[in-house]
C-alpha cells in the first residue's frame, strides 16, 4: 500500500524496533515531518535514519498548505495536504482530531494499532508478537484507553 505518514506511528514503531512492519509499503513523508523526527536526539533516531534510507521511503516537500486548521499541528496539515495533492487515500496518523479531519478530506487514516493488526493478519508477525507490541505501546508513551486496548486485543483472536 501507499501511505503518507505523520510522525507518531513512525516514532512508536521505532521505539518498539518494529519499523519493518512498513517494509512492503510505499511511504511518503512530508519534509516537515522528516525534519521533526530528526530534530531531537533520541534512542530511536538511528532507527529512523536507517528507515529513511530505504527504497520504499520518499521525503517530499509540501509546496503549500491549502488546508489550514488551528486545531492541527503543522505535520498533520502537511500529511493531509500531501495526501490530497498526490491522490493518496491512506494516511498514517494517531491523533484523534487529525484523523477526523483527514476523514473530512475523504482520506482513510490508519494508526499504529491498525499497522500491528494488519501485520498479524498478513502473517508478518505472530499473535504473540502482536500482543507484545500492543502491550508495549503504553510503556513507550502511547496513550490508549484501556477498554479500547482490550477491544483491539480481542481482534487477535
Amino acid at each position: 500500500m501507499q501511505f503518507v505518514s505523520n510522525s507518531s506511528p513512525l516514532i512508536f514503531l521505532a521505539k518498539l524496533n518494529f519499523l519493518e512492519l512498513l517494509a512492503k509499503d510505499q511511504i511518503l513523508i512530508p519534509s516537515g515531518v522528516h525534519k521533526e523526527l530528526l530534530a531531537k536526539e533520541s534512542a530511536e533516531k538511528d532507527r529512523l535514519i536507517r528507515f529513511f534510507n530505504k527504497k520504499n521511503i520518499t521525503i517530499l516537500k509540501s509546496e503549500y498548505c491549502k488546508i489550514i486548521s488551528k486545531s492541527l499541528g503543522k505535520g498533520e496539515i502537511e500529511v493531509i495536504n500531501l495526501a490530497v495533492d498526490h491522490g493518496i487515500p491512506h494516511v498514517l496518523m494517531d491523533d484523534k482530531r487529525a484523523r477526523s479531519f483527514a476523514k473530512i478530506q475523504d482520506l482513510q487514516p490508519h494508526g499504529i494499532l491498525w499497522i500491528v493488526l494488519r501485520a498479524y493478519r498478513n502473517k508478518g508477525i505472530t499473535k504473540a508478537q502482536a500482543r507484545d507490541l500492543i502491550y508495549g505501546l503504553p510503556s513507550v508513551g502511547f496513550r490508549i484507553d484501556q477498554e479500547f486496548l482490550f477491544q483491539v486485543l480481542k481482534k487477535l483472536d
